[in-house]
This record gives structure tokens, C-alpha cells and sequence, in this order.
């Protein structure tokens, strides 16, 4: 069997009743990589780490950002780049963009990092940018890892702007908040593109965890310049495309051209599946089996010298009589648009509140527990009622509720996070 990635749907629904109106649907759409071999070659690295050295990140923060970083070190190739940015008040380039040789070196230059001074971030992301452009790779992974605390003062659209340049040059982007206190909103905005993901570390004890598990998931990418395409009968729409598996996060799809839609997914990490979720309008249609939409997965194998590699699916519809159908939704399409809902309704409750609408915020945070509940998400629902009603009484929400709620909808937060401290 040769390499590539195999496509699979499942339709929320067998079959729809013939109407005159357009009607709604969802599928699922599951790729998951066949005929790889059993281990193949890592593809170069080019790896920026961006670490806060605010004040607030003095003592075991920084200590275990250090020896998390120090083991990264160790676990790099000689064919791999590595820099390392720090940033407080003023940004530093503390080890320029090289080839991972001397490690005692290196090693010795990141534990001489010291803690002080404000948070200013979109220096040192400026700084990173240009350090991994340094690197000479013709072909591997290029990330910037950035990590902080606190809150950046005054430059949160810098900050924003330089994360759209390095993903449009195809540098990834993760986003690594550690505590309580920093914005979420913008680490979540910054990773809002292709190859770039944003991460809830709950306690010092995490980083070198999340750091490890970062690292793995660059030397195990397997297929890059991941694009879907979707081709749509006349009259069908796509309302939304949502990855639900390994995490949830909304992902953006356009129409490129009359009935042709198209969605950049970047880089695949892993041999696991990935799921997505289409949210399509059907337009009216006579009783009989349609074709309703034509996908096409293109990416490349670089590990396996194989590139413009293509996956196609074509769907189909069957509308019978108004009689003969049934409405009931295929269990695996409803778990997961059970915790899609969840997590909409989670963060439309926080528009709400930026927006003073305390009932409709509390309302909807309700939901979202219910449908946990439902889902079986027993401790995270009880987080999400919890901040329910401190929201309603006092009009506030915890910041670190706010945040387990935020990550743990999205899938980002082992189950047992919700009563404990503890990774798309």
C-alpha cells in the first residue's frame, strides 16, 4: 500500500426528507494517515523558544523553564537549528539561531537567564522571526515557541501582526500561557492559523511536560501544506468547518471561486486521525441519491520524497419521502457536535460579558454545562456551573476558571484537570 491519507465521512443523517426548503447537515470528515512505514526520517527543526522573564516569572517558573528548555536541547539533532529570545521590558537575543553542536554551550547560556522587569512580547516575537529566517533548512519545520505569564503592555496588535507574517512564511506558532493572569484572548488569536495552537499550562510542575510533548509533536510530522478542498453542488453552502479532533478549534474556509471552498491546515503531527466537523447547507431536492460535494485533500510526504499527493471523497445524498425518513442523529456525529456546541456556547458567554449582557452570558454558560453533562464531561461541567453562578451573583468570573473552561472545552486539558493541576 502506498503512503498517503485515507478519507472517511459519516453524514449526521442516512438520509433527508424531499422539501422545497434548504435544509442543514453536518459531516464528518475523519483522515487518518495508511501505508506509512513503521518509523520514518525526522524531518530538521527550526526551533525559537520565546521565554517571559518577567518579575512574575521568578523562581520555580523560570527554573523549570530553564531545565525544560536544557532537555529540549538534549534531545535535538546536529541537523537542527535552535534559538532562544527572552523577553521583559526589552527583548534579548540570548542564543542566535545555530546549529545544535555544542550543547554544554548552549545549555550553559539558557540557565544564565535571569527573571526581572515588566512583559513586553512583541519585541522578543520580532526578534524570533528573525532569528528562525536565519536558519539555511531547505526543507524540515520551522516553530516559534513562545511562553509567558503575564499580560504584554500596549502591544497586543504588534504582537498579532508578526504571528500573521511568520505563518504566512510558514513559521508556526505556539502559544504557551502558564498561571492566571495572561491574555488568553490574544495567545488564542495569535494561534488562529495553520501549524499553530495555543496551550493552558495550570503549574510549573507542567513545562517541562508540555515542552517535551511540543517537541515531539515537530519530529513527528509526517505530511506539510496540508489543503483541503471542498467542490459544492448549486445552491449548497458551508457554514463552518471545525476540527473536533485531536482538539476543537474553529478553522477557516473560503470560497476561492464559484463552488470551490478551500481550507489550509499546515502541517499534520503523528499517525493519529484528525476529525472535522462541515456544517452545510442543503438546497431543496427531488426525492432520488445526489452528489452533494466533491473533497480533495492535497499535501505532500516529505519524509517519504512524495509531494502534490492527493486524497478525493465524493459525497452523496439520499432524499426519500417526508414518510419514510427518520430524524435520529448518528451517535458518533452527535458526541461530537455535542462538545462543539459546548464549546461555542463557552465562547460566545464571554462576548457577552466583554459586552456587559450578564444574563445572556450566564445563560449560555448553563448550556454549555448541560450539554457537558450530557457529554459526560462530569468535572468540567461542574467548573462551567460553578462560574455560572458566581457570574450571575457578582458579575465576575475567575481568571483561572475562565481558562480551565476556554481549554477544556477545546479538548487542550486532560480529564482530570478539573480538580487538580495537572495536553492542540
Amino acid at each position: 500500500m502506498s503512503p498517503g491519507i485515507q478519507l472517511r465521512w459519516t453524514l449526521s443523517r442516512d438520509m433527508l426528507p424531499e422539501s422545497d426548503e434548504q435544509q442543514l447537515m453536518y459531516v464528518l470528515l475523519e483522515a487518518a494517515p495508511q501505508g506509512l512505514p513503521t518509523s520514518l526520517p525526522k524531518l530538521p527543526l527550526n526551533l525559537c523558544l520565546v521565554i517571559d522573564r518577567s518579575s512574575s516569572m521568578r523562581g520555580d517558573r523560570l527554573m523549570q523553564v530553564k531545565d525544560a528548555a536544557q532537555r529540549i536541547v538534549d534531545q535535538m539533532s546536529s541537523d537542527d537549528y535552535f534559538a532562544l529570545i527572552t523577553f521583559n521590558d526589552r527583548a534579548d537575543v540570548v542564543i542566535p539561531a545555530q546549529r545544535v553542536k555544542n550543547k554544554p554551550e548552549l545549555k550553559r547560556m539558557i540557565g544564565n537567564v535571569e527573571a526581572m522587569g515588566g512583559t513586553e512580547m512583541a519585541t522578543g516575537m520580532a526578534l524570533a522571526l528573525q532569528e528562525t529566517q536565519r536558519a539555511m533548512l531547505r526543507r524540515g519545520v520551522s516553530r516559534i515557541v513562545v511562553l509567558t505569564d503575564g499580560r504584554t503592555y500596549g502591544d497586543e496588535g504588534r504582537c498579532v501582526e508578526i504571528a500573521r507574517r511568520a505563518q504566512g512564511r510558514g513559521v508556526g506558532v505556539t502559544a504557551l500561557g502558564i498561571g492566571d493572569e495572561w491574555n488568553e484572548d490574544l495567545l488564542e488569536t495569535i494561534a488562529a492559523r495553520e501549524n499553530s495552537r495555543a496551550h493552558y499550562i495550570t503549574s510549573s510542575q507542567e513545562i517541562t511536560q508540555v515542552f517535551g510533548d511540543e517537541l515531539k509533536r515537530m519530529y513527528s510530522i509526517f505530511a506539510q501544506d496540508v489543503q483541503l478542498q471542498v467542490e459544492m453542488r448549486p445552491g449548497s453552502l458551508i457554514r463552518s468547518l471545525d476540527r473536533v479532533r485531536p482538539f476543537i478549534a474553529p478553522v477557516t474556509i473560503a470560497e476561492e471561486r464559484e463552488l470551490t471552498w478551500l481550507s489550509k491546515l499546515g502541517d499534520w503531527p503523528g499517525s493519529d486521525v484528525q476529525a472535522f466537523l462541515l456544517e452545510l447547507i442543503v438546497p431543496a431536492l427531488n426525492t432520488g441519491d445526489h452528489p452533494l460535494l466533491r473533497m480533495n485533500l492535497r499535501y505532500d510526504l516529505p519524509g517519504a520524497n512524495l509531494h502534490n499527493q492527493n486524497s478525493e471523497a465524493v459525497l452523496r445524498i439520499a432524499i426519500r419521502p417526508l414518510e419514510s425518513v427518520t430524524y435520529e442523529v448518528d451517535a458518533t456525529v452527535k458526541h461530537w457536535l455535542e462538545r462543539l456546541v459546548a464549546y461555542r456556547l463557552q465562547a460566545g458567554a464571554w462576548q457577552d460579558v466583554e459586552s456587559g449582557r450578564i444574563e445572556e452570558a450566564t445563560r449560555r454558560l448553563q448550556m454549555a454545562g448541560t450539554r457537558l453533562f450530557e457529554a459526560g464531561e462530569v468535572d468540567l461541567a461542574r467548573t462551567v456551573q460553578d462560574e455560572a453562578t458566581r457570574l450571575l451573583r457578582s458579575g465576575n468570573t475567575t481568571s483561572e476558571g475562565r481558562k480551565r473552561i476556554k481549554y477544556g472545552t477545546r479538548g487542550l486539558m486532560g480529564k482530570g484537570d478539573m480538580s487538580k493541576e495537572r495536553e492542540a
